[in-house]
């Protein structure tokens, strides 16, 4: 299972409460991130923003006052998806990384973590990706796996997603062969309603398409 504390990049900078804004917004540029974490003697105290820093007027007196900050973080045992849920949530180019009792353990880059999760999706994995769409009460993953396996192949990951019409799931699988056309011919045997199909050289043109989106909407 891949942690938050896993996942963590030593390289990145902190901040502390006293730092000039233009001094963190330097620290900014140099680590191409638009958030940076704001550490007291050890205790994580917020992330403050690009633009944040950019409305400063003066150093303020305080954390509060001089960064406006952001209370996002994770738990270091938190799995890779919370993590990407918090960096969703927040808009956040790195997670911060926290124990139960407010210590800093680190952060997580966007790049470490879209990496993770390609990963995780075993999105490097030569193979194909089946959408089928699917009733609700007629799910069973048992089943869609039978007849993957049927035809001398295996699924190497899955994701569910809501549909568009109501009462309805999108099963979104990564099956170990290329050539997927009897598996396909299986699927609708049983009934499944196949919503889409992508071979190797079309899912990896669409999972660059998907990064390039992520990081154009974690970047606004």
């Amino acid at each position: 299972m891949i942690n938050a504390h896993t996942l963590v990049n030593p390289d990145l900078p902190v901040l502390r409460p006293q730092d000039d804004p233009v001094h963190a917004l330097n620290l900014m540029d140099e680590f191409n991130v638009g958030h940076l974490a704001v550490v007291d003697k050890g205790r994580f105290l917020g992330l403050t923003s690009e633009t944040m820093l950019l409305s400063a007027e003066r150093i303020p007196n305080s954390p509060e006052e001089a960064f406006g900050l952001i209370r996002a973080s994770v738990l270091p045992h938190e799995h890779i998806l919370e993590v990407l849920k918090t960096a969703s949530e927040f808009h956040l180019t790195l997670v911060p990384v926290v124990d139960g009792e407010g210590n800093y353990m680190g952060a997580i880059s966007m790049d470490t973590l879209i990496e993770s999760l390609s990963k995780y999706q075993s999105a490097g994995e030569p193979g194909a990706i089946v959408v089928l769409e699917i009733n609700t009460l007629d799910y069973h993953l048992s089943q869609v796996a039978r007849i993957v396996e049927e035809n001398d192949a295996r699924i190497l990951s899955f994701n569910t997603t809501p549909a568009q019409e109501f009462s309805r799931i999108e099963l979104h699988l990564k099956i170990n062969r290329e050539d997927i056309n009897p598996i396909l011919q299986s699927i609708e045997r049983f009934g499944y309603d196949i919503k889409a199909s992508y071979q190797e050289p079309v899912y990896t043109e669409d999972l660059k398409r998907r990064y390039d989106e992520l990081m154009r909407y974690l970047n606004t």
